[in-house]
């Protein structure tokens, strides 16, 4: 039965005096310490520490979030540093500027405050599009003034909060650093706090609680100073706070299991179920080593996902699952997703024949037969064999692009030879996507000239220059639009052929360049409706209207809501071509070519 409003209030009284009960009952147990923790002056975040993880040791830089993700996170450049835009308001706080990679301080002009703080909270943080990432890491970080309006210090909060979300610590660590007044805003207080959870720095979590408890009476906040209770070995305490909040009607079996373990030094309750699981209760069950059940791995935040990838009391095909999906989504570095790949065992004779053994194995753990296939396998044919195998599975899974990134090791340990030029356009769409231009002139020199003499290759070389162009890649300079009825011949016999030369004409369309008549005659002979998802109206409105003024940041962020978590690589050719041509039109040309090398991969070209 829930307390009344009443006896809440004197519930979170004793709450605010951290716990202090009537000395009766508690002095049959003998004295317990209740004075109130000393409160921490002049508190400032300092860096979160270098904590090993069981996968891939401790990290050479700062905790790994975005910005140690092997090949596609951006840099932080230069000094970290307050901007100098407004000395009072928080919200005005970033740490790019124009010289290392920040949207500039004009990026809000012209934009209301209630587009911004309606849309922010709606950014795709569980996104797949590295190009998406990196503008929403910017754009976050970056520091400039805002459009007047409510309370000073939502926007920063809300901010950091979706650095958190995407998985970027060092992002939300950088940011809270410059912040004026940070100690003073219980919201990134939280945020410093799920941060230190989720990295295993529970020291400092505690630290921070137990010096601002004093002021704070959320069921957030008491959570987790009764797990610091615990923690510092204070059982009796953290009983006594758990009895207050159930007299609350605080619901949370899970939290009091693992508490009521850690507190009596109990064996590790048995979870049966954990849907949507809090940093909170992620660090509770490693402390507790608390088995991690199958349904935890529901949660689609890239940063809980990265910290069941690095749990030790989870099962070998959750982690690597969560593994896969925080790689995806740029929480985790590529390198431990290998090295947990790597970690699985296997028997002689799947190794020597994973493509038998797939049948019995699940998604993940087949993902990581292959890749310890393609570590064992002799010889380059073999290899090769192994590794165009997980390459077309990623294809069909839609992972092709992080499958990609995980194998290139073994891909670069494949050296081109004439036995091998079968697989020179595999090789080559995994280097142009890595943006490993260095390792991708050997195999193109190899597929050039099998052409000469192969109509097959010759096929799907015209195929893959579109891709090669838009990558940036020197010795496709020379293929112009006026190529594409070639493409269009090499290609349109192929499944979905309509749809790659949608997609194609769109991006290319997009970024400026005239797409011939011929190709859209070619592409209505067939049904002339399709039915796809479309973004809201008011958001095709928004984009407009950003776009034609020259509102830098509200076309990123209109963009980035509108392309959603799906990005480039689902969006439509419509979406697409009227995303890019925005983001073009501000002048992030460059970020509208990443899109759409990835939207054209994705289709697979």
């Amino acid at each position: 039965m829930n307390a009344s409003p009443v006896k809440r209030s004197a519930i979170l009284a004793l709450f605010g005096a951290t716990l202090v009960t009537s000395g009766q009952s508690l002095a049959q147990q003998g004295p317990v310490d209740l004075s109130p923790p000393k409160r921490l002056e002049s508190y400032t975040p300092t860096p979160i520490p270098n904590t090993p993880d069981p996968v891939y040791g401790t990290p050479t830089s700062g905790v790994v979030g975005a910005e140690a993700v092997d090949m596609e996170a951006p840099k932080m450049g230069g000094v970290v540093e307050a901007q100098t835009l407004d000395a009072v308001n928080p919200d005005v706080a970033g740490v790019l500027n124009d010289q290392d990679g920040g949207l500039g301080p004009d990026m809000w002009l012209g934009t209301n405050r209630l587009v911004v703080e309606s849309l922010l909270s709606k950014i795709p943080v569980a996104t797949a599009s590295p190009a998406m990432r990196d503008l929403m890491r910017r754009l976050l970080l970056t520091g400039a003034p805002v459009p007047e309006g409510s309370q000073p210090g939502s926007l920063i909060a809300l901010r950091a909060g979706q650095l958190l979300a995407m998985g970027d610590f060092t992002g939300v660590n950088a940011l809270l650093k410059v912040v004026p007044g940070y100690a003073e805003n219980p919201d990134l207080l939280r945020i410093e706090v799920d941060s230190r959870l989720l990295t295993g720095d529970v020291a400092r979590a505690c630290q921070v609680t137990n010096a601002y408890i004093e002021n704070q009476s959320s069921t957030y906040w008491q959570k987790a100073f009764i797990f610091c209770q615990a923690i510092e070995g204070k059982g009796e305490q953290a009983q006594l706070g758990m009895s207050l909040l159930r007299e609350l009607g605080v619901e949370d079996e899970v939290f009091y299991s693992l508490v009521s373990a850690l507190a009596n030094a109990y064996e590790a309750p048995v979870i049966e179920s954990l849907a949507d699981p809090s940093p909170l209760h992620l660090a509770l069950a490693r402390v507790v080593k608390a088995t991690l059940p199958a349904d935890v791995i529901s949660s689609n935040r890239p940063a809980i996902l990265r910290s069941i990838a690095i749990s030790p009391n989870a099962s070998a095909d959750l982690r690597i699952e969560a593994a896969e999906r925080a790689e995806f989504s740029g929480a985790l570095p590529v390198d431990a997703l290998r090295q947990l790949y790597a970690s699985i065992e296997f028997s002689d004779a799947d190794l020597n024949n994973p493509l038998i053994a797939l049948a019995g194995l699940s998604g993940p753990l087949s993902r990581a037969l292959l890749y310890r296939a393609t570590l064992s396998q002799k010889g380059p044919v073999a290899q090769a064999e192994s590794l165009a195998q997980a390459l077309q599975l990623a294809r069909l899974g839609g992972r092709y692009a992080s499958t990609a990134r995980a194998f290139l090791p073994q891909i670069s340990r494949v050296d081109p030879s004439l036995e091998l030029a079968w697989f020179a356009p595999e090789a080559i769409r995994a280097f142009l996507i890595a943006n490993r231009h260095d390792a991708v002139r050997g195999w193109f020199d190899l597929l050039t000239a099998a052409a000469q003499s192969d109509p097959h290759m010759a096929a799907q070389l015209e195929a893959l220059l579109p891709v090669a162009r838009l990558s940036g890649y020197d010795q496709a300079s020379g293929w112009t639009l006026d190529r594409l009825p070639q493409w269009w011949d090499a290609v349109k016999a192929s499944e979905g052929a309509r749809d790659k030369a949608a997609t194609l004409a769109s991006v290319f369309n997009a970024l400026g360049e005239f797409v011939p008549d011929i190709l859209w005659v070619d592409l209505i002979d067939g049904p002339t409706h399709e039915t796809v998802a479309a973004p809201h109206s008011s958001l095709w409105f928004l984009l407009d209207g950003a776009a034609s003024r020259q509102r830098l940041g509200e076309t990123v962020l209109v963009s980035l809501v509108i392309l959603n978590e799906g990005g480039p690589a689902r969006a439509s050719p419509l979406i697409l071509q009227k995303v890019l041509k925005s983001l073009d039109s501000v002048g992030l040309k460059d970020e509208a070519h990443a899109m759409a090398l990835e939207a054209v991969v994705a289709a697979g070209l």
